[in-house]
């Protein structure tokens, strides 16, 4: 298999291109090269390419050179925080640059599978909880309505073209190498405050939240499993189906460190909108084979791990 990873030096696409080349595909991964200032490290098995999606111009050559039997579309602002302060430019990446990809495979590749990395965000405060995909889309946020606006776009050039689409809604991801979500921070506070001296406060948001979060390794295979598996033109939740309160989390985080630390809330820390739940209904997930292998806790401990390395 020929694959093509956009925003490959991400998160979870770094994760999903690693994972890729290890069962033997050929793998080109992009980066954007202006928040990419050195070239990504060669890897084998996996070719880095530039490429600014919101171009597209860029974006028909990158496709034209990469050949690709699939498209994991990770690129995109990725953040909910930032989308407040730039929305036109969060809909640009996510929204437009969505509509590229999906153009060329349109007129040059129309038998490419396109799997969406949509958002759990999308639902915003729903009526049901556990949530399923047939759920109504209630963006709270400029990120959150820019990847529903681009989940619907999905669906449309799936009706109307027949592109073989895949749109996932992921919930809450995390291990080593993330940025920005709250198990990393809380993790990369302890670590720091482990090396320092006098008093050790750890600053926090709202811990009352309970969010539907897994680790990386088993996202990275629930949406594998969707393109393998799962029906051309429908969404599915990539969870675990469990509500971790985020407090529960970071007591979890705290048991680790090597020497006491206190909690504060900060003002800053707090979002604008903040829904008290997000719960996936996985059954559409299940139903196609997948199961969560990594022990939340081993989570928690590697993720810990990763930021002492840093610090």
């Amino acid at each position: 298999m020929r694959a093509l990873v956009t925003g490959g030096t991400g998160f979870l696409g770094s994760y999903m291109a690693t994972h890729l080349a290890a069962q033997g595909d050929e793998v080109t991964a992009t980066y954007l090269p202006r928040a990419t200032p050195n070239q990504p490290p060669a890897m084998a098995g996996i070719a880095h390419v530039p490429l600014d999606v919101t171009d597209r111009h860029q974006v028909s050559r990158v496709v034209a050179e990469a050949r690709p039997d699939v498209i994991y579309h990770f690129a995109g602002q990725a953040f909910v925080i930032p989308s407040w302060e730039d929305p036109a430019g969060t809909f640009s990446t996510n929204l437009t640059g969505t509509l590229y990809l999906l153009e060329e495979l349109r007129h040059h590749f129309p038998k490419t599978d396109f799997a969406f990395a949509g958002s759990g965000t999308e639902y915003g405060d729903p009526p049901k909880i556990p949530t399923p995909e047939d759920s109504p889309l209630r963006p709270t946020s400029p990120y959150a309505s820019s990847k529903a606006g681009a989940d619907l776009l999905c669906y449309q050039y799936f009706r109307s073209f027949g592109i073989q689409v895949f749109r996932y809604r992921i919930f809450g991801t995390t291990g080593p190498g993330k940025r920005g979500d709250s198990t990393n921070d809380f993790a990369s506070q302890i670590a720091a405050l482990e090396r320092q001296a006098g008093s050790r406060t750890l600053r926090v948001g709202n811990l009352d939240k309970r969010r539907d979060i897994q680790d990386v390794r088993d996202a990275i295979r629930a949406m594998v499993t969707v393109v393998e598996r799962g029906e051309a033109g429908e969404a599915y939740n990539i969870a675990s189906g469990v509500p971790r309160l985020v407090q529960d989390n970071l007591r979890t985080l705290l048991s680790f460190a090597r020497i006491p630390i206190s909690v504060q809330t900060s003002a800053e820390r707090i979002r604008l909108v903040d829904e008290p739940v997000h719960l996936a209904d996985i059954s559409r997930l299940q139903r196609l084979g997948w199961s969560p292998r990594v022990p939340f806790e081993d989570t928690l401990r590697e993720i810990l791990e990763s930021w002492r390395e840093v610090h």
